[in-house]
């Protein structure tokens, strides 16, 4: 109680004091909380299902010249098959997203179908409410749905035992319901609202049996680490007996396991987002120790006396640094109580402007309260103990006769300089980053991407199953007689995303007989013209032209090489001097040769993050398979998109309409998460530099409080009001302007390698740095100004009688 008692007299003595350093803290650890949460649910993917870190997902890649250097985390169909029939102790199951219409009467919705094996929950464990899942998938027409979709087609009716039409690849299936899983949480990577048996005959196509083909993703569980590294150092021999023959070479694919863990964060620069943020919210902790540090040391002087006296009635050192603890443990604690209320008061801000879904959970396996008491205790530790120390340090009787200066002399103003000096290098460091990432963010909604962005709709839809080649033409038509529709295109790549887009190896007759890996595109009559691509050499596709082979069957291509128009890219991968120099040149994927009779500049229709890819356009007015269509339009988007929807609809009104525009598309599929995060980056580093600010300016109050006296006798000795102002502000700026030569390398560092992360960047700009270094100059005067202002205005008699 004795610690309370003095602790509560100290603060309400001393309210500035106990309003910076409580704030400032609890500022700290508030932003801590919220990045910690995000951090936790970003790194928890999975984990609240059992056994989770027992499965692993067989991913491949390849290694030739020009192909992208990612794994990819499907694999063929019937690999699993193949696995099992010379591993028999191997356990494993399949999952494959497939599109689906449910037909209800007139009404048609499109769902996201999950088809798995038969034993997918045995291994997956989503929990159910009603019904056996297991059992259920034992039928090729049983079907698993969530609460979810339950209560969407049937309310408050029971839905086990109710019969759903699913449309797929335009064939309709009577499906069974009997199960129903609980609504799945937020954090799991395999996600659908339903689950149906995965068919071959139903769901399988032509690439099933065909190696490097990616069809679905193949799950494996081992009872340990150990076990699956023992299988993944088996998989090259396996290869061997299976894989590499036709078109899959040795030393060109590979097969390894990631843990199904690890499979939310796939990307570095996804892992690299979620550490920085992570990173963040430590160093604005750490900004809000050292705020504690420098304020209870700088006001150490002000209960010299108070300690001298504890002393002299017979107080030992071990008990002044149990209540000087004892006093840190119960501030930090009041700034954690303040701390956790204003992280749930900014919990749905943060939750808008991030994209997330954070919440605070106090108890179970992910509860706050645990962590948070041993953050309490850590941080009471760390920041109370060096105050402690220098506070149970002071002599009686020096003290008492004012013989020396308490509160650490020397040695504690270079301590409190250098904590100084570390605050505001993080926050110099914070302002530069995120400057850089704004620009960034900026710079990639900007750039060029080799196509016009504006005026233009990807036609989603037109890719889904059961439509065929006539009705297909039939919507394009309907789709250029919109009014405002200035042209329509079809391809089966599109801004955001692709669908069967292959790689082939492609070589040059005389030339290097290592291959080059080529993206291979089909598209429809005036691609480049509605996407707005560049020509820079030579000529497009055009009717007018028969050996364009756009005719053809797909089997007539396949023996007969089709003329290809490439990007700068794949001109230069393929080893011409010039774009002009391709013209007219064979290449060939080994089974046919293709003549070059074009080449556009690149375009960018996938992530900032990744490389454009060198790409081989062939034309295609027959059959491309999966395609999106294109829609060139003048007008308002939304306006457009409701009059192409009705076009649509007088075409295929069964099939559910899904069309968006391009700055939509690349946004939701490639910005979002950069976007987001960066927000969630710029609120920790703003909060980290205001309570850099709250400590400078509770150190400039304090250090001009104890110097009144030397102030007034300045003045009396003729100094000017200016002078003092120097004098102060001065002793502050030299640490600030020390942090500067600080942060720079580091941010240096950071920045490169956050950049890096990206194809199309921004390059590091020395203003971004010179700019940061002068806000946080300005920003440290201005904090310390007002108290230096107050200070050198009094009057020097006042001054001289303080005290």
């Amino acid at each position: 109680m004795s610690v309370l008692t003095s602790l509560y007299r100290s603060l309400t003595r001393h309210r500035l004091f106990a309003a910076l350093n409580i704030g400032g803290l609890a500022l700290g650890i508030a932003t801590f909380l919220v990045l910690f949460l995000f951090v936790q649910f970003e790194t928890g993917f999975d984990r609240v299902l059992p056994a989770q870190d027992k499965l692993w997902v067989l991913e491949e890649r390849y290694a030739m010249p020009g192909y992208p250097a990612d794994t990819s985390p499907e694999t063929l169909g019937s690999e699993l098959t193949i696995l099992k029939a010379d591993y028999p102790q191997l356990v494993g199951t399949r999952y494959a997203d497939v599109a689906a219409t449910v037909r209800q009467g007139a009404q048609a919705t499109a769902e996201s179908l999950a088809t798995v094996d038969p034993n997918f929950f045995d291994l997956m464990r989503y929990p159910a409410i009603e019904g056996d899942p297991t059992a259920t998938l034992a039928d090729p027409n049983g079907l698993v749905v969530t609460q979810a979709a339950a209560r969407k087609y049937f309310g408050s009716q029971p839905a086990i035992g109710q019969t759903l039409q699913l449309s797929i690849d335009g064939n309709t299936y009577p499906y069974r319901i009997g199960a129903v899983l609980r609504d799945m949480p937020d954090n799991v990577s395999i996600k659908s609202e339903m689950f149906a048996q995965l068919v071959r005959a139903r769901f399988g196509n032509e690439w099933w049996d065909h190696w490097g083909s990616t069809s679905l993703t193949t799950i494996l569980r081992f009872p340990d680490v150990a076990a699956a590294r023992a299988f993944e150092a088996q998989l090259p021999s396996f290869l061997d007996a299976h894989a590499y023959s036709g078109n899959i070479k040795k030393g060109e694919y590979f097969q390894s396991l990631r843990p199904m863990t690890a499979m939310h964060l796939y990307t570095p620069g996804d892992r690299a987002i979620v550490t920085t943020l992570g990173a963040v919210g430590l160093l604005t902790l750490l900004i809000a120790i050292v705020n504690y540090v420098n304020l209870a040391t700088a006001r150490a002087g002000l209960r010299a006396r108070e300690v001298a006296m504890r002393k002299v009635l017979g107080g030992t050192r071990r008990s002044l640094m149990r209540q000087f603890l004892g006093e840190a443990l119960a501030t930090v604690a009041v700034a954690a109580l303040i701390g956790l209320a204003l992280a749930e008061i900014a919990l749905p801000f943060v939750n808008t402007l991030g994209g997330t879904k954070l919440a605070v959970g106090y108890l179970g396996a992910d509860g706050i309260l645990p962590p948070l008491v041993a953050l309490v205790l850590g941080i009471a530790l760390v920041a109370g103990l060096y105050p402690a120390f220098v506070l149970s340090s002071f002599r009686p009787a020096a003290v008492l006769a004012s013989t020396r200066a308490p509160g650490g002399g020397r040695a504690g103003a270079r301590l409190r300089g250098g904590l100084v000096v570390i605050q505001f290098a993080i926050a110099i460091a914070f302002a530069i980053a995120t400057a850089t990432m704004l620009a960034q963010t900026a710079h990639m909604r900007d750039a060029d991407l080799g196509f016009r962005r504006d005026g233009l709709m990807i036609v989603r839809s037109l890719m889904t199953g059961g439509i065929d080649a006539p009705q297909r033409a039939a919507i394009l038509r309907a789709l250029a007689a919109v009014p405002g529709v200035t042209g329509v295109t079809v391809g089966n790549n599109a801004p955001g995303d692709q669908s069967t887009t292959n790689f082939s190896g492609y070589t040059r007759p005389g030339g290097s007989s290592v291959k080059t890996s080529v993206m291979d595109v089909d598209t429809g009559r005036d691609y480049f013209r509605v996407y707005g691509a560049r020509l820079i050499a030579g000529r497009l596709f055009d009717t007018a032209h028969a050996d364009d082979r756009a005719l053809l069957t797909l089997e007539q291509r396949k023996r007969t090489g089709p003329n290809i128009v490439i990007n700068r890219k794949a001109a230069t991968a393929l080893g011409f001097a010039s774009p002009a120099a391709a013209l007219g040149q064979a290449i060939n994927d080994g089974s046919r040769p293709s003549t070059i009779i074009g080449v556009v500049d690149d375009v960018r229709f996938r992530s900032p993050r990744d490389p454009v890819d060198p790409v081989a356009y062939s034309y295609n007015s027959i059959d491309i398979l999966s395609p999106y269509a294109a829609a060139r339009y003048a007008g308002d988007p939304k306006a457009m998109a409701t009059a192409m929807e009705a076009a649509w609809k007088r075409v295929v009104p069964g099939v559910p309409f899904d069309a968006r525009s391009v700055e939509d598309n690349l946004f939701r599929r490639y910005y979002k998460a950069d976007a987001q995060r960066s927000r969630l980056f710029t609120i920790g580093a703003v909060l980290a530099i205001a309570i850099g600010c709250i400590g400078l300016y509770g150190l400039a109050a304090f250090d001009t409080t104890r110097r009144v006296k030397e102030i007034g006798i300045r003045k009396t000795l003729g100094a000017s009001t200016a002078d003092v102002l120097m004098l102060l502000i001065g002793q502050f700026m030299r640490p600030v302007i020390l942090a500067n030569i600080v942060a720079w390398p580091l941010a240096y560092v950071a920045m490169q390698r956050w950049l890096a992360g990206f194809d199309d960047r921004i390059a590091l700009s020395p203003l971004v740095f010179l700019g940061a270094s002068l806000a946080a100059v300005l920003i440290a005067s201005a904090t310390v100004l007002g108290q230096a202002w107050r200070v050198s205005r009094a009057e020097p008699a006042r001054a001289l009688r303080y005290e």
